[in-house]
């Protein structure tokens, strides 16, 4: 699942996969749903794993 992705994702990358808008993206992360990580002051990074997680338990 996944294959073609890198083992950490970026927003954009996340949003493709689970085919949702910029502001639900930063809502599944503000309210701890998909856990990510910052990079600097404004990117957030997602681990490929945890976003598995994510889709098996939605």
């Amino acid at each position: 699942m996944l294959e073609e992705y890198p083992d950490i994702l970026n927003t954009k990358e996340v949003m493709e996969i689970l085919d949702i808008t910029k502001n639900l993206m930063y809502k599944l992360i503000h309210n701890d749903e998909i856990h990510a990580f910052r990079i600097g002051e404004k990117k957030w990074m997602i681990r490929k794993d945890i976003l598995i997680k994510y889709i098996e338990n939605h």
